[in-house]
């Protein structure tokens, strides 16, 4: 009976550590949160690049730079996710750094909103 006891407790505890260790390490495969990632798009990025991401939002004008147009499927063609990231999280002038503002898991699902702009 003790022995049962032991094996049953070792394979919960296993079981245990497993799920901890894929939590750790699910990131890559996780899911963009698409309705996350559109709320952060209209608070920090809308007013630059616009209601539908075309780089004609209300500030837009006074930039030195027009801001990209993500309606466009070209822009991503050329730019993978990880310079995306970059982007976000350094700036390049005239957008700002939004490293101190956002999460990793914030960009991620940043990009995957804007992404969609170009296939509507």
């Amino acid at each position: 009976m003790l022995r049962g006891s032991l094996r049953s407790r070792a394979v919960v505890g296993g079981l245990f550590a497993l799920s901890l260790l894929g939590s750790v390490f699910a990131r890559p495969g996780e899911a963009a949160d698409l309705a996350k990632g559109e709320k952060i798009y209209k608070m920090m990025c809308l007013k630059c690049h616009g209601e539908t991401g075309k780089g004609d939002g209300p500030k837009a004008k006074e930039l030195s730079k027009k801001p990209a147009n993500y309606s466009d499927p070209g822009f991503f063609a050329k730019r993978p996710d990880e310079d995306l990231k970059k982007v976000v999280i350094e700036g390049k002038e005239p957008m700002p750094s939004f490293q101190a503002r956002l999460k990793d898991k914030d960009v991620d699902d940043v990009i995957a909103y804007i992404k969609a702009f170009s296939k509507k």
